[in-house]
């Protein structure tokens, strides 16, 4: 038993190689704080502030059949099966056998003569320095970093699925304004050749009326194909072949939340992505401290028990008696050993800054997110006050020119002015809804 204490005393010389982690130095400005309330922090079903609830019945179809969440679903399962793997390599391998055989003599008649045997082997690597500890650990910590990826999959896609439809909504709206204006611009043209067949226009009149509505034409069909295509992207998010999910027929129902202050910077660590790199850290110095402990030399304890005998007695006896230990010193191998040392603090050294370089980006995305809010916010209103102002005088230069005093020219570029300053109407709506989720993905959900 003197050994066995032995060996378990040892063991604990694996603490010592353990490199105890510290989290990477990130200094943030003191005065950083975001513009948005600690206590109005999201729900991790965010994306229903929007208040649509088509729009949450998507998310939720999404989340169900997508493939990507899928896949990032069974990595895990990987992952967390080779952290149990990495596990059992602490304890004992246990094998067994049964056999039987049977022989005749050729020079008697004595019949068969049988013969039945089992064995039981035990086989145990004692962890003297931490090698088995810190794969474990590494395992362990890769796992918990695979939840993160999952975590940040489904961030990712409930961002994608509800950009997407908004898209389609954008692209109804404008569908619907450019089919307006085409009728509207299809009544000017017909005034156009009644004019033109009474003398009381010139063909160039005409013809800009005609190049006017042709332009339009043109522009609708870019914008039937980018509803098309939103549809797809969305298809493709449900994970089939067509998109049959609903339709938004317009941006202007959409809610964009008001505008808040009060975040610090500290909640920048609640995303997924942050958080599965800062684990993969921990994962990597573990393995610096499985590569070291190599330099040492691997103990490994067998033992095989028979039946038929007394040998189980024995066994529990006395079990030293039936083990054997085998020492292995890489004695031969330290320079290979200590190059593969010195690359695995590389790899750390690499990770903690493309992790320091992560997080200062995270910092930029939400302040470019919240000044974007502050600055879409303010362009709504000028944007609004020139769609009014657009209207008002497109009916102005449409009076002017049925009363004679100016040329059709004058009344289509009114016209076009007016059609860009509504879909810039739209446009800020979108960019407003956009940024929101810009936001919530920059924070983590």
């Amino acid at each position: 038993m003197v050994v066995l204490f032995s060996v378990f005393a040892l063991a604990g010389c694996g603490s010592l190689l353990k490199t105890e982690y510290q989290a990477p130095n990130l200094p943030v400005a003191m005065d950083w704080q975001a513009m948005a309330p600690v206590d109005s922090l999201p729900a991790r079903d965010w994306w229903s502030v929007f208040t649509d609830a088509e729009l949450n019945m998507l998310v939720g179809r999404v989340l169900a059949s997508n493939g990507d969440l899928a896949a990032a679903g069974i990595r895990l399962n990987q992952a967390r099966l080779s952290s149990e793997l990495a596990d059992k390599q602490l304890f004992p391998s246990v094998s067994a056998s049964i056999g039987s055989s049977g022989n005749r003599s050729l020079e008697n008649d004595r019949g068969w003569s049988r013969t039945s045997s089992a064995s039981l082997g035990v086989s145990w690597e004692v962890d003297l320095f931490g090698r088995l500890q810190s794969e474990r650990d590494a395992s362990r910590w890769e796992a918990l970093a695979s939840a993160e990826d999952l975590e940040a999959t489904r961030l990712s896609l409930i961002a994608m699925t509800v950009r997407a439809y908004w898209q389609l909504a954008y692209a109804n709206d404008q569908i619907r304004i450019g089919e307006l204006s085409i009728l509207y611009t299809e009544q000017a043209l017909e005034l156009v050749r009644l004019q033109y067949a009474a003398g009381s226009v010139s063909l160039l009149d005409l013809r800009e009326a005609e190049q006017s509505l042709a332009a339009q034409r043109a522009t609708q069909t870019r914008l039937v194909q980018a509803r098309v295509e939103a549809r797809n992207a969305l298809a493709v998010l449900l994970g089939q072949q067509l998109y049959d999910g609903p339709e938004p027929e317009t941006l202007a129902s959409m809610m964009v939340p008001a505008l808040a202050a009060g975040l610090p910077a500290e909640l920048i660590s609640r995303r997924p992505d942050l958080k599965g790199d800062e684990l993969r850290l921990r994962s990597l110095l573990a393995s610096v401290d499985a590569t070291r402990a190599s330099f040492y030399p691997n103990f490994r304890l067998t033992g095989d028990l028979g039946a038929g005998s007394n040998e189980l007695f024995d066994f529990l006896s006395n079990p030293i008696a039936y083990l054997s230990g085998t020492l292995a010193a890489p004695l031969l191998n330290f320079d290979r050993i200590a190059l593969n040392v010195d690359i695995s603090k590389a790899q750390y050294e690499a990770a903690t800054a493309t992790f320091r370089q992560t997080f200062y980006q995270a910092i930029s995305e939400v302040e470019n997110a919240l000044s974007a809010r502050i600055q879409y916010a303010a362009e709504a209103e000028f944007l609004e006050a020139s769609y009014a102002a657009a209207r008002e005088a497109e009916s102005l230069y449409e009076r002017q020119y049925r009363a004679g005093a100016i040329p059709i020219r004058q009344w289509l570029d009114a016209q076009q002015r007016r059609r860009n300053a509504e879909n810039a109407v739209l446009g800020n709506i979108f960019n407003r809804l956009d940024t929101e989720v810009t936001l919530y993905q920059a924070l983590g959900g």
